[in-house]
């Protein structure tokens, strides 16, 4: 190999490695631009999976709690008007207690019995607005369609947000404007049971109540439904933007090091030109 051979070599080597070094050095550029890309989309993935955890978990615990409730109160009320009923029955109350007992014990009795059969709709109604304070603290948003190009992740979206909306609509209305109207039906009732026909008046009206009561189960369980796909569907894709966010870290320090390499080697071939350059000088001399 002749001595203008080997320079000419040395100076395609030096800049293949200096131009292969500044394109590396974009590729870093490229690389960070797309880590903040997909840092920001997994942030906002990640924030309405932790909102659609969070309602989807408060609604669950709030279902629970109904149905706790409604046995709860379903059981009280087996119970009291149990006992209501062989209190206003002559021949169970016989058939039931000792001779001599005075007609002033079952007068107590029922007196007792049946003022907390009547509290037990009071509490029915306390429930009722205690639920509405505790629905009032549910995040209940509408996600953004914007974020989204796929036709059918848009539908979807879209038509979670209407459950949510109407779902939320039917239990705001359901503890405001027709609970005054269950409210109404249960004050409207006379203090004290006098016969057993004024007890199985109350009794349906408690009835009634209690189904009421239990019906924003099902408003509540749509809503916990909806939140559940979106709770699955930003999950999945903060994970995926979570995944290539990691990648275009890894391709980053990738370019960082053959660009590295590169600035190395062209220093190492542009050294092994001066020294040749330098020989050329000298041998010329």
């Amino acid at each position: 190999m002749t001595l203008n051979v080997r320079i000419l070599g040395l100076i395609i080597l030096v800049g293949l490695f200096t131009v292969s070094s500044f394109i590396f050095d974009q590729m870093v550029i490229y690389s960070e631009d797309k880590i903040r890309e997909k840092n920001f989309l997994y942030k906002r993935s990640f924030n309405n999976y932790l909102s659609s955890k969070n309602v989807m978990f408060t609604t669950r615990d709030l279902m629970t709690r109904i149905q706790v409730k409604k046995n709860f109160f379903e059981d009280r009320q087996s119970f009291l008007q149990d006992a209501v009923s062989v209190l206003f029955n002559d021949n169970l109350i016989k058939s039931t207690f000792d001779e001599n007992v005075g007609k002033n014990y079952f007068k107590n009795l029922k007196t007792i019995f049946t003022s907390r059969y009547q509290t037990l709709g009071y509490d029915i109604l306390k429930e009722c607005d205690l639920a509405y304070s505790f629905f009032k603290g549910i995040q209940v948003r509408k996600f953004d369609l914007n974020i989204h190009e796929d036709e059918k992740t848009i539908k979807a979206i879209k038509g979670l947000n209407k459950i949510n909306l109407e779902n939320s609509l039917k239990t705001h209305d359901h503890f405001t404007k027709k609970l005054d109207i269950e409210r109404k039906k249960i004050l409207s009732v006379d203090y004290g049971i006098s016969n057993i026909d004024e007890f199985y008046l109350i009794r349906k009206m408690y009835t009634d109540l209690l189904n009421y009561y239990f019906l924003h189960y099902g408003y509540l369980e749509k809503i916990n439904d909806a939140h559940r796909v979106t709770f699955n569907f930003y999950f999945k894709e903060s994970s995926r933007f979570l995944d290539e966010k990691s990648k275009h870290e890894r391709q980053k320090n990738y370019f960082i090091l053959f660009g590295v390499l590169s600035q190395i080697l062209s220093l190492f071939f542009l050294i092994f030109l001066f020294k040749t350059l330098m020989f050329l000088a000298n041998k010329k001399s």
